[in-house]
């Protein structure tokens, strides 16, 4: 066969083909040297890219920031799609406003010098080590976060040049005294208010719903109309607490732990001493007299401290009135710890004692036994602590055999529960929205609403919702998302529509009592309501109605004794006609603190900047391309 295949090959059409071949791998290969990939974006902004890479190192920043604020509850959200998507979404939208800000402050000709960015970066602590800056340092952070040297210090540049331009902005900002004035006038402002309701409901004999609108609303919403996924599930739970609630600790348990852990359970004793300490190299006779010279005098009622200022060769304890820091056992020399523990009474002293030091005279400053707390005490401390410890231990071995079984029998989960003595778990129909604990958790969630899960029908792993908490769970049932048929509906879109109609006859109504002159009283009289009313009502509080509130504080001053009148739409559907008949006004002179205008500058400052962004934003020319990049990478 070999032979044939070789005398085959000789022949022209077969090298025609091989030519061919090797002529489009050699084409192939050369255009993968002149062909350069082009990095894909996800937004550009004025023209300018942001791209994949500058998006992921941000996002990867973010994260870290998000990591080490929220330590592990972050793996809960991060494990919720929703949030995921929300997370990146504003990723982007903040790097989309400081292209927009860096935009602008190169329009203004800001700029940063060499010098002014090589000493920051210099002045990072991430860069120092012992308080210097290291440059092997320097250079391996920043292979670490993915940048090159230029870029970096571009980077710096380009966010020194954006702070200079918010701190022109803030320090620009100022408020004057007056003006806080005004704001607390307004605060403490009181009106004398009227009002009379239009109940919508009045309306319900006029409204007529057909078919035809009960069909265009449907049309018109029907997304409002579709359901979430819903499935029904059966789990099994794991958890170390439900464990320990379970054990029982006996006396003779609690007994054994106490007198294993007493050290545990007692308070150290608290001893502090003061010394006079004459220093000598070995015996010295003449040194020695000296200290039984000055263990006289303080026999005789000479002050401690004072000769242990004057004498003492330990000069940070003699600054000190001689006292040294609480003694602890192994800490002293031993032939001086043997003494100062023997001291038994506050200002005893000690003989002479000659340590390696020199000679010294001891005095017992203070004296705190140490105390054995007794198990009375401690009792339920210790059971619990036992409960734990046992709990842990069952859970883990429980654990490894909830997981095996779980998998080697993956069409149910009766014998995983039999494993753990515990029963299994059915619920009822849920969408994602409605969830309850323990499957409300994310990564349950995740888990259970995956299609290909639903579609194997299988047990999942153990999955793990807490410290020392597991759940194994399957699907029983899946409802997949559905849009609801008008059958359904109809009696919720009528209501609807009727809520709606009433609202819009009653708003007619009130519309035409306000075309007509005349004062509240004779406009209620019309409406066939009564006529409420609220004097010297408040700004904040009371029990009126808050849109009412809202409405009144709106209007303008009545001018001329002509009340100011007009309406709002309550929450209810209900139409309330509101006037304002008086202001009263509360004379404020009280200067502000400067603290106060400082803040009320600053909050001004963050408005204007905010504001400034929005307008960029609204003037630029913008286009994302997130989802698309994130397509092309994947």
């Amino acid at each position: 066969m070999l032979e044939r295949i070789r005398e085959g090959s000789q022949g022209v059409i077969a090298k025609t083909i091989l030519g061919l071949v090797i002529l489009t791998f050699a084409l192939a290969g050369v255009g993968s040297y002149l062909s350069s990939p082009t990095e894909v974006s996800v937004a550009v902004v004025n023209g300018e890219k942001i791209t994949q890479s500058q998006f992921e190192q941000a996002l990867q920043r973010d994260r870290a920031r998000m990591q080490q604020q929220f330590g592990d509850m972050y793996d809960t959200l991060a494990a919720d799609p929703a949030y995921n998507s929300r997370f990146r979404s504003e990723v982007l939208e903040r790097l989309i406003d400081e292209t927009l800000q860096q935009q602008f402050v190169s329009k203004l000709g800001i700029r940063v010098g060499d010098d002014q960015v090589r000493d920051t970066i210099r002045s990072l602590g991430e860069f120092q080590v012992d308080g210097q800056f290291n440059n092997d340092r320097y250079i391996a952070l920043l292979r670490q976060m993915g940048y090159q040297s230029a870029d970096f210090r571009e980077l710096v540049r380009d966010d020194m040049a954006a702070s200079q331009f918010r701190a022109g902005v803030f320090a620009s900002e100022f408020t004057l005294p007056s003006e806080i004035q005004q704001i607390r006038q307004l605060e403490q402002q009181s009106r004398d208010i009227s009002y009379f309701v239009v109940n919508a409901q009045s309306f319900a004999d006029k409204v007529d719903i057909t078919e035809q609108m009960i069909q265009d609303y449907y049309q018109m919403q029907i997304q409002r109309f579709e359901t979430e996924p819903k499935l029904a599930a059966e789990y099994v739970e794991l958890s170390a607490e439900a464990l320990a609630a379970t054990i029982e600790i006996t006396e003779q348990q609690i007994q054994t732990y106490y007198d294993a852990n007493k050290v545990r359970y007692s308070t150290a004793e608290q001893r502090q001493v003061a010394h006079i300490m004459l220093e000598a190299d070995g015996v010295d006779a003449a040194v020695a007299a000296q200290a039984e010279a000055l263990l006289a005098q303080l026999q005789q009622g000479a002050d401690f401290a004072e000769l242990a200022r004057q004498h003492s060769a330990d000069t940070f304890s003699a600054e000190n009135g001689g006292v040294l820091d609480s003694l602890v056992p192994g800490q002293m020399d031993s032939a001086f710890e043997n003494v100062a523990f023997a001291l038994n009474n506050v200002g005893q002293l000690s003989d002479i004692v000659q340590s390696e030091y020199g000679y010294h005279i001891i005095k017992l400053v203070s004296l705190e036994p140490g105390q054995q707390q007794p198990l009375t005490e401690v009792r339920d401390s210790i059971a619990e602590r036992l409960q734990q410890e046992q709990a842990t231990e069952q859970f883990y071995q429980l654990q490894t055999r909830m997981a095996e079984t779980a998998f080697e029998v993956p069409d149910n989960l009766d014998e995983t529960a039999a494993v753990l003595g515990e029963r299994v778990r059915v619920t009822p129909l849920f969408s994602k929205s409605d969830a309850t604990l323990p499957l409300a958790h994310p990564a349950v969630l995740n888990k259970l609403f995956d299609r290909r899960f639903v579609e194997d029908g299988l047990n999942s792993d153990p999955i793990e919702i807490g410290n020392q908490h597991l759940v194994v769970a399957r699907v029983k049932e899946y409802q997949p998302a559905r849009t609801l048929p008008l059958a359904e509906v109809t009696a919720e879109i009528t209501a609807i529509l009727k809520t709606e109609q009433q609202g819009r006859l009653a708003q007619e109504q009130v519309a035409a009592l306000l075309a007509e002159p005349g004062d509240m009283a004779s406009l209620a009289a019309q409406a066939g309501v009564s006529l409420q009313t609220a004097p010297a009502t408040p700004r904040f509080g009371g029990s009126l109605d808050p849109q009412v509130r809202a409405k009144a504080f709106k209007l303008a001053r009545p001018t001329a004794g002509n009340p100011s009148i007009d309406s709002v739409t309550l929450a209810d559907g209900n139409v309330a006609v509101v006037a304002v008949s008086a202001v009263q006004d509360v004379e404020v002179s009280a200067i502000p603190a400067d603290e106060e205008l400082d803040a009320m500058a600053q909050r001004q400052a963050e408005q204007s900047y905010l504001a400034l962004v929005a307008a960029l934003k609204a003037n630029a020319k913008i286009s994302r391309t997130l989802r698309a990049a994130q397509t092309e990478q994947n």
